[in-house]
């Protein structure tokens, strides 16, 4: 079996000088994205080497990810990728229902036309069939769709919040990268863009709820069968 350290996310090279930000947003949004396998063992060397760059911002970066509980630090200055388990999920699950679904109800509070018409134009490309063939382009636009919607809040604070969930929860996600499901969630965004279109905030936040659902009940699946 191939070292899982090895197997990293594609990464564009920096100049040392400017690294450290890169680095850390280019780590996250690959957590954020399920990039990550659970259980999977990273060193400084290797993602230095994936980077082009020196130690230092790859440290500076991964030590921000500890404290995020986004990765755990482990002897050796290894470090690991939280394993999939379903106390990780029944321990952030909720956390994602409701923190979501009150971004959610606040979004759809004060919707505009061209908050509907930006998540329409999302969905569409989303379930294209050129991008249905395409794991990552998906789930780059998933999140775009999320977090268009949950910007619209105008809560900062509960932004952030859900942004560290989504961190934390990535590699739950991961286990279900390659499967249909995923894909599944277009009806749930149609519904969620019907019900902001129609200033519905309770029906907005049960459809992202049933949409968040609907993904971990496969994660469950996936977990119990291993």
């Amino acid at each position: 079996m191939a070292e899982e350290e090895n197997l990293l996310p594609e990464f564009q090279s920096r100049r040392p000088s400017s690294d450290l930000e890169y680095v850390y947003n280019a780590l996250k949004q690959s957590f954020m994205m399920g990039e990550f396998v659970p259980g999977q063992k990273l060193t400084l060397p290797v993602l230095a080497n994936a980077f082009g760059t020196s130690q230092m911002p790859i440290r500076e970066a991964t030590n921000r990810l500890v404290v995020a509980r986004a990765i755990e630090s482990l002897p050796r200055r290894s470090l690991r990728v939280p394993e999939a388990t379903l106390t990780r999920l029944d321990t952030l699950l909720p956390l994602r229902l409701q923190l979501e679904g009150e971004a959610t109800r606040l979004a759809t509070l004060s919707a505009s036309a061209n908050l509907v018409k930006t998540l329409k134009a999302i969905n569409e490309e989303m379930y294209s069939d050129e991008v249905l063939n395409d794991v990552k382009r998906f789930l780059r636009l998933n999140e775009q769709f999320h977090f268009t919607l949950y910007k619209q809040s105008n809560n900062e604070d509960l932004v952030d919040l859900i942004e560290l969930l989504w961190m934390r929860y990535g590699p739950l996600m991961n286990i279900i990268r390659n499967c249909e499901m995923p894909y599944a969630g277009k009806t749930h965004h149609n519904e969620l863009i019907a019900a902001i279109e129609a200033g519905n905030a309770d029906d907005a936040k049960h459809a992202i709820c049933e949409d968040i659902q609907e993904a971990a009940n496969a994660i469950r699946k996936v977990i119990e069968q291993q």
